[in-house]
């Protein structure tokens, strides 16, 4: 009998061990996508649909905003655990959606801002009122990031987290429609030197 209990261990020991491997390359692939994403010519967006109401709410509303994205046929979506503020909530990331359709759906859940990356590179901050913060290195003029295991930075996602590294204080205006060019990025930089 305890030949047949280590047997019974080894073989779930194996099993254990195979999940673990597999939720390590699902969350590689995770964070390699958004790596991808930020280094190449790819675009996405940041929302959330949560708001300061009960938790109840906040997931009525985030089903309705997931609902909405696949009515307009997005289907590259990937859920994170953001904070805004100090306070959690879920949001998404959105490979490849237009940003005419990313800032419409900030007005509509109500959100302080919305976050969107370019073909051209630029990661910005958008604020429905007309301005946008730039996430930018200021020597190499490329999106600033910065990827940990854990912690409490911007949005996070299975072990793993990512903050953006938005010039904090620094708005520059923005027509409400059209994300933030490259020249003005540069210009913004620039500014601050």
């Amino acid at each position: 009998m305890p030949e047949f209990q280590n047997s019974v261990n080894r073989v779930a020991s194996r099993y254990a061990s195979q999940q673990r491997q597999a939720a390590m390359r699902r969350m590689a692939l995770r964070q390699r996508t958004l790596l991808y994403l930020m280094n190449q010519k790819g675009r996405f967006g940041i929302v959330s649909a949560y708001t300061t109401g009960p938790k109840s709410k906040n997931q009525k509303r985030h089903g309705q905003l997931m609902a909405d994205l696949q009515k307009m046929g997005y289907h590259k979506i990937t859920t994170l655990k953001g904070q805004w503020d100090g306070i959690s909530e879920k949001s998404v990331l959105i490979q490849n959606i237009r940003p005419a359709h990313l800032f419409t759906l900030g007005v509509k859940f109500g959100q302080d801002a919305t976050i969107y990356k370019s073909a051209q590179g630029v990661v910005g901050m958008y604020y429905p009122a007309g301005e946008a913060e730039i996430a930018v290195d200021q020597s190499s003029l490329s999106p600033a990031m910065e990827i940990a295991d854990g912690g409490g930075l911007f949005s996070k996602t299975q072990n793993w987290s990512f903050s953006l590294g938005f010039l904090w204080g620094h708005r520059i205006p923005w027509d409400g429609r059209t994300p933030i060019t490259p020249a003005q990025v540069e210009s913004l930089v620039k500014s601050l030197k």
